[in-house]
């Protein structure tokens, strides 16, 4: 670094003293540069074998790195800077490698053509990421060149275009301040006129100038949020010697940014303490968005990209943010080309890059060049390539203009969609133009303007012959392009071939066929395709249950196969039960209280739990407990004091916990923590159904998107482990709504439940959903556990506009085959229902009817009516008596005693609901 400094230093004074001893240096053997210890063994063949594979690849990021590494150490100057250049057509250099290749560049300036080749050297290397240490090198080499005639000018517009990069970068940007300040003072040090010498106008004009050069300084400086600017502002009252009372407009814009470092100073710390700090930058950046100065929040940008400059997402954020609010040509594609050098596998940037050159009118050459290098730049799959070609084809149609001369263009734009579906399916097969989008939007180009039907069927042909034969979306879209632009025989022809070869929806052909020929056909046409499709619906049909049949009987073998499974554990246990109980029968009577219960019950329950063991292993399936069994409800394991055949072997780490006094004082404590603070509900939202292993990082990961958080609350057991549920706690209370947005969606495969926090002993919870009819919402139920939301938009969009779709889950977010379709009107739910009830989805023939649930009636109660025995509300294991909380239980009504079913009946028999309770 000094031997650096003493170039820059010396290049006007002495010639350059140091560069002269570089270059001997280089003319002779490159050894001579290394000194005694210091000397390095250089592997030539690790450098030839290094330039071999930069030959055949040159995108091989790690081998360029490592090849000038070596090629530093041998002190081959010449094949280093030839290897800096390649690596550089490649790849963006990051600030460590400018630095040190500008470097070694300035040691090796000689003259003026010297001068201008390091300068141009400099502007690449600002243009790749933002860098405050690069700049300064700029500067300070620019400064070794003020001899020159327009030194002084050059000099200031480096300074200038250094401080609009990186003067507003809130942790680093001071440095470019102070280091122009001190340029500036040093030459108005050189104005002041000496003891005994009295200067002219001309001197006291020009010392003027300079000085208020260095007071706009200060006064520009100040005005920026920087970090350490208390101490800048104490060095502007220093340097005004007079009265050391700053301007007016000076203190005031210096104290209107001292507020704002208050609130940037908590997001510049977090950048401090992480590396590269993807989510304190993004977080950075919304804050200077919401402040709406473009310059910070390019500079923010800028700062970001620099640290993650492989993340896509972040260059596509920042190349929206010019796009839709800047709008400036230079500005936009140059950031764009920078954004493809660093995210050369990113389709949608290529996109953005070819509707930006679109849209500011760049030549179709340049456009076409940046598709051309798109498709070399290794996209990760066929469908980003097919996204690619379709971008430009859809560039290509828009040059069409149809009201003039367009048979240059026409034929541009058939020969690269011909060349585009040729590409696709010689590399990617039927996954390249998935669904014949490509083709199916040129068959509409040829039917709708240019009038070639013939060639829109031949292009639909060769969709339907590559696999597509049997899905009845694309021979709707067929026929709505032969209706609309076609002729009759051949709708009818398409309709006719669509019946005889779908297979997933064969409803949706069926009525559209029924629904032409009634339109177009006479009453023969029509007969035949009733006759036709009343055909192929029972065909379909028969498949279907042969289907059935086929899968009930894999499923009866596979039960079969888990009974026999069953008999042989439980016989296995059987033959090892009494060597194990002979050893443990005299511990269990040792430890056996007088007051206890009777042996026979003991036995009932010891086969119950071993029973419920064994099941266990296999599957989730319990055994229902004998009568007289009050064991706990729900049980993962054995009961406690349970001490059955492993008993023995389990190690201590396998015993119950027992709860101690620490684990209730932590129990407490825990309590404690979360109990609730109605004077922050309005901030708060309460999140629940959520895995016991999510992590309270993980919440801040997916709520961090609705607002800044200040705490976020798990509620955990005594033991430590979470509950499942807890609050996130927000800076502002209008983050709060944009979370209750979240609800119900799925986190880890779960449904994740969003309500606002609130004393429940306080307020009664209302059920989010209506619960009387509503005309215009559907309930659909018998749906295959593997239908999707977006599938069912599709079948029941056909019908009118969706308001919205619900599929109905379990907590643990499996499917019911339950859903809810929710439309605008009314008239569409009606229409719907007729379409769709019956309608068969796979294996499925769904039912769908009007959203009208029924009330939950508590039935009568019986409880006063009946024996003391039976009053306590339960039955043969444990299930509920009538009267209960969810209804009646029949068996309880089978097992009343004759005396007291006959008494009751006469008494009860004239109370509303007692038929429906005995049927």
């Amino acid at each position: 670094m000094e031997g650096m400094e003493n170039v820059r230093c010396d290049n006007d004074k002495d010639g350059g003293r140091e560069t002269e001893t570089m270059e001997e240096g280089s003319d002779g053997d490159s050894n001579e540069s290394l000194s005694g210890d210091e000397e390095e063994i250089v592997d030539e063949g690790k450098i030839r074998e290094l330039q071999q594979q930069l030959v055949e690849n040159p995108f091989l990021y790690d081998s360029h790195t490592e090849l000038i590494r070596l090629l530093q150490s041998a002190g081959e100057l010449d094949t280093l800077r030839e290897a800096r250049e390649k690596m550089s057509e490649s790849f963006p250099l990051a600030e460590d490698l400018w630095l040190d290749w500008v470097r070694d560049e300035v040691k090796l300036v000689a003259g003026e053509v010297d001068r201008g080749r390091v300068e141009k050297l400099f502007e690449r290397a600002v243009k790749d990421y933002l860098s405050v240490p690069i700049w300064l090198e700029y500067v300070q080499f620019a400064i070794g060149g003020m001899g020159t005639s327009d030194g002084m000018t050059k000099i200031r517009e480096i300074f200038e275009r250094a401080v609009t990069a990186v003067g507003l970068h809130t942790g680093r940007g001071a440095m470019v301040w102070e280091a122009y300040r001190e340029f500036e003072n040093a030459i108005l040090a050189g104005l002041v006129p000496q003891a005994g010498f009295v200067s002219n106008k001309e001197k006291e004009k020009e010392f003027d100038a300079q000085h208020e050069r260095v007071v706009s300084l200060f006064k520009r400086q100040l005005a920026i949020p920087l970090l350490d600017m208390e101490d800048t502002f104490q060095e502007y009252l220093d340097w005004m010697q007079e009265d050391k009372v700053a301007d007016a407009s000076i203190k005031q814009a210096y104290e209107k940014a001292l507020d704002k470092l208050k609130k940037l100073k908590p997001l510049e710390e977090a950048l401090i303490h992480s590396s590269p700090g993807l989510e304190q930058y993004r977080a950075y950046i919304d804050f200077e968005i919401s402040q709406g100065e473009p310059p910070r929040i390019q500079c923010i940008f800028e700062r970001a990209i620099a640290e993650n400059c492989l993340n896509s997402d972040l260059w596509e954020q920042y190349t929206t943010y010019l796009d839709t609010k800047l709008k400036v040509k230079p500005l936009v594609l140059s950031l764009y080309q920078r954004a493809i050098r660093n995210c050369p596998w990113s389709v949608q940037l290529w996109q953005k890059y070819v509707l930006a050159q679109e849209r500011y009118e760049e030549p179709h050459e340049a456009i076409k060049g940046t598709v051309d290098a798109a498709l070399t730049a290794g996209l990760s799959s066929g469908s980003d390539y097919q996204q690619m070609w379709t971008t430009y084809c859809d560039y290509l149609r828009r040059r069409i203009k149809w009201d003039g001369e367009h048979e240059e263009e026409l034929s541009l734009f058939r020969e690269t969609i011909e060349r585009a579906v040729a590409h696709l399916l010689e590399n990617f097969g039927a996954e390249g133009d998935k669904d014949g989008s490509l083709r199916n939007f040129w068959a509409l180009i040829e039917a709708k303007f240019c009038k070639n039907m013939a060639q829109a069927r031949e292009l639909w042909n060769q969709i339907m012959t590559e696999g597509h034969g049997t899905e009845a979306n694309l021979w709707m879209e067929y026929y709505r392009l032969e209706r609309c632009y076609g002729d009759n025989k051949h709708c009818r022809k398409i309709l006719q071939r669509a019946l005889n070869s779908v297979t997933d929806w064969p409803q949706a052909v069926v009525e559209a066929y029924i629904h032409f020929e009634r339109v177009e056909g006479d009453l023969e046409q029509y007969d035949t395709a009733v006759c036709k499709c009343n055909a192929q619906i029972q065909r379909i049909s028969e498949r279907l249950n042969k289907a059935a049949e086929k899968e009930a009987y894999l499923q009866g073998q596979k039960k079969h196969a888990r009974t026999e499974k069953k008999a042989q554990k439980k016989a296995d246990q059987k033959q090892t039960q009494p060597q194990q109980k002979q050893g443990q029968s005299q511990k269990q009577v040792k430890h056996v209280p007088p007051d206890t219960e009777s042996s026979s019950s003991n036995d009932r329950k010891r086969k119950f739990e071993t029973e419920s063991e064994a099941q266990g292993e296999t599957e989730s399936f319990k055994v229902p407990p004998p009568p007289g069994y009050k064991g706990p409800k729900v049980s993962n394991g054995p009961p406690p004091g349970y001490r059955g055949p492993k008993a023995a072997e389990e190690p201590p780490s396998k015993k119950p916990h027992i709860q101690t006094e620490a684990d209730t004082a932590k129990s407490q404590e825990q309590e404690e923590r979360i109990k609730h603070d109605p004077s922050k509900d309005a901030r708060t939202v309460f999140v629940s159904n959520l895995l016991f292993s999510i992590e309270a990082d993980r919440l801040g990961e997916i709520f961090s998107k609705c607002g800044e958080i200040t705490d976020i609350r798990l509620v955990h057991n005594y033991r430590g482990k979470s509950k499942g549920y807890g609050f996130v706690e927000f800076k502002d209370k209008s983050s709060v709504q944009v979370a209750l947005r979240m609800d119900r969606s799925m986190v880890e495969n779960r449904p994740m439940y969003v309500s606002p926090s609130q004393d429940k002993s306080q307020t009664k919870t209302q059920f989010r959903f209506g619960t009387g009819l509503e005309r215009n919402k559907l309930f659909i139920k018998n749906l295959p556990f593997t239908c999707s939301q977006v599938a069912l938009s599709t079948i029941f969009g056909e019908y009118g506009e969706l308001k919205d779709v619900r599929l109905v889950t379990y907590k643990s977010g499996a499917p019911k085959g339950l859903a809810y379709v929710e439309y605008v009107d009314a008239q569409c739910a009606s229409e719907a229902i007729l379409k769709t009830d019956g309608l068969q989805i796979g294996d499925h023939a769904i039912s769908v009817a009007l959203s009208n649930p029924p009330e939950r009636k508590t039935p009568f109660n019986l409880r006063e009516e009946l024996t003391p025995s039976r009053a306590a509300g339960r039955g043969v294991g444990g299930s509920q008596m009538l009267g209960s909380e969810r209804g009646e239980s029949q068996n309880m009504v089978a097992l009343l005693p004759r005396s007291v079913s006959s008494s009751t009946h006469q008494r009860a028999s004239h109370r509303p609901g007692w038929q429906f309770l005995h049927h």
